[in-house]
């Protein structure tokens, strides 16, 4: 009996470990397209930097860096590229409060 009990219990602590992780995305439509925020971390140093990771209809982009302040959006390649052609940008920023 002692074993039988032994063996419910490591199947649900193994079952309660195994569960997926739910991921939480904040999105919002954007003209035709539906962007989501996949994950966020601000820079410690200039509070108006960010890098993000988002995804553009369902779709996961590379990571970028957005600055808020120069309104450009930085890729993993080094490509810069204004918010007026990447709309990511834009939503990204609207987190972003100017001090001062």
């Amino acid at each position: 009996m002692k074993y039988l009990i032994k063996l419910c219990a490591i199947g649900l602590l193994l079952w309660l470990t195994n569960t997926d992780s739910v991921r939480a995305e904040f999105c919002r439509q954007v003209e035709d397209r539906r962007i989501c925020i996949v994950s966020i971390k601000r820079s410690a140093k200039n509070y108006w930097q960010y890098q993000a990771m988002v995804s553009i209809d369902g779709i996961e982009q590379a990571s970028a860096s957005y600055d808020c302040r120069a309104r450009l959006v930085v890729d993993a390649d080094g490509n810069t590229a204004a918010f007026r052609s990447r709309r990511d940008g834009q939503f990204v920023c609207s987190l972003y409060r100017r001090r001062g």
